[in-house]
């Protein structure tokens, strides 16, 4: 018997863990807390200067 899992959380929850800005890695910790709501940043460390990203400019 086998078993198929089904994911429970929408697409929109599952980080990104690409950069939107410019394709960088980022990790999924990263997408939940400097991210926007679907857990996406568009902007990250390689591409932004950290003031920026604290001050949440990687959510647009």
């Amino acid at each position: 018997m086998s078993k198929t899992t089904i994911s429970s959380q929408p697409e929109s929850r599952i980080a990104d863990t690409r950069c939107q800005n410019c394709g960088s890695f980022v990790t999924r910790d990263f997408t939940r807390v400097f991210g926007n709501n679907q857990n996406s940043v568009h902007g990250c460390l390689d591409c932004m200067n950290g003031t920026d990203v604290k001050n949440g400019q990687a959510t647009h």
